[in-house]
């Protein structure tokens, strides 16, 4: 059988099953259908309890009517949804088995004792086929299942395996109803007999109730809103406007960069009687800011490579303030950060000798270029004459 036909004999199911259940106003859209938000681990754990009858296929089945082989089961179980659609059930049975012995001519009623822990993983495939729905009345859970078997008669021990499932009707919140149908198989001398098979089994048939524990819900969506998403993608967007931005001022920069490289290769070539004058470079901050922008990091550079290239010259970094803006104590410390700025990035970023360079500070000035008090906010560079 195909997944696709699959899928709607379980939708078909569940549909015919759920005739009667409240239907939602509003239709979650395709994504909710199918997605929900994750619950804590304490949430969504459940209590149950079946009864029923078993049937145990053993080496005597064939040696007494299938009526006398039927004794009662019962079962207690805890477990947890850890997704609509997955969950894991620790259940305990216990029941006397039946079956009959053959020893030379005679056949003697055998009963013994069964006791078993197993370990179930559920699958909640309506709610994976055909999405989750809170009041849903009906769900098909099938499920895997492996265990201990204890054999009181014998004391034998043995691993069990098997598969079961379950018919889940809501009653309300937090009350179901089960029908479960499950088969376990053993090893052959589970019955204290060896007749040559490898495996015995027993089916079983019960009807029982569970109790949901803790939140018993789940949260359709993603729990991002659309406008949330709209949100973020805006702020994608203006991201990837600002990394172009930013791009084309790496480029100016580095074109820049160039510039100043050759602009030094050219110093280089001039007479040491012109080095003075070209030794003087000025670096400005914004109002009340003492870190370097990028650009004037990336400008340092070039006057860094001049520095190192005369390794016999000394210099003086002398750092200013707006002395219209500010009180005189806090000029006199911010021109005295702006100073240090330039040397730290001369020194720490560019490798320039410590030693080739001195650092003062004069604090609040009065206007020092084109009548513009803004360009007082400096640090100026000079070689020593």
């Amino acid at each position: 059988m195909n997944m696709k036909r699959l899928k709607l004999m379980i939708c078909a199911a569940a549909l015919s099953m759920t005739a009667f259940a409240q239907t939602n106003n509003t239709e979650a859209s395709k994504t909710e259908k199918y997605t929900v938000q994750t619950n804590l681990f304490k949430d969504n754990w459940f209590i149950g309890a079946n009864v029923g009858g078993q049937y145990y296929i053993g080496d005597g089945r064939k040696l007494s009517s299938r009526k006398k082989l039927l004794s009662p089961v019962f079962e207690v179980n805890v477990g947890k949804w850890f997704t609509p659609g997955i969950g894991l059930r620790l259940g305990f049975d216990g029941y006397q088995a039946k079956g009959y012995l053959k020893e030379g001519n005679s056949v003697y009623k055998h009963k013994w004792g069964v006791l078993d822990l197993h370990t179930d993983v559920m699958l909640n495939l309506t709610n994976m086929f055909c999405g989750y729905k809170e009041d849903r009345l009906y769900n098909f859970i099938p499920y895997a299942s492996i265990g201990y078997a204890r054999n009181t008669k014998s004391h034998d021990n043995e691993l069990s395996w098997g598969a079961g499932l379950i018919n889940r009707f809501r009653i309300n919140n937090s009350w179901a109803a089960n029908l479960e149908v499950r088969s376990l198989a053993y090893n052959d001398v589970f019955d204290g007999k060896v007749a040559g098979k490898n495996y015995e089994a027993t089916i079983a048939v019960m009807a029982g109730v569970t109790y949901n524990l803790g939140k018993k819900n789940w949260t359709k969506g993603s729990g991002v809103s659309i406008a949330e998403l709209e949100d973020v993608q805006a702020k994608l967007r203006e991201m990837n406007e600002e990394n172009e931005r930013l791009n084309r001022e790496s480029a100016a920069l580095n074109q820049d960069l160039q510039q100043k490289d050759q602009e030094l290769q050219q110093a280089k070539a001039d007479q040491n009687d012109n080095l003075t004058d070209a030794m003087t470079y000025t670096v400005f901050f914004d109002i009340n800011r003492a870190y370097l922008s990028n650009k004037e990091v990336v400008n340092l550079n070039s006057y860094a490579n001049l520095i190192k290239n005369n390794p016999n010259n000394k210099f003086i970094i002398t750092g200013y303030a707006d002395k219209q803006t500010g009180r005189a104590e806090y000029n006199d410390k911010l021109s005295q950060e702006r100073a240090e700025s330039v040397y730290n990035t001369l020194v720490d970023k560019y490798g320039v000798n410590p030693s080739q360079l001195t650092v003062e500070h004069k604090g609040g000035v009065d206007t020092m270029f084109e009548n513009d008090s803004k360009l007082s906010r400096a640090a100026i560079i000079e070689m020593v004459k």
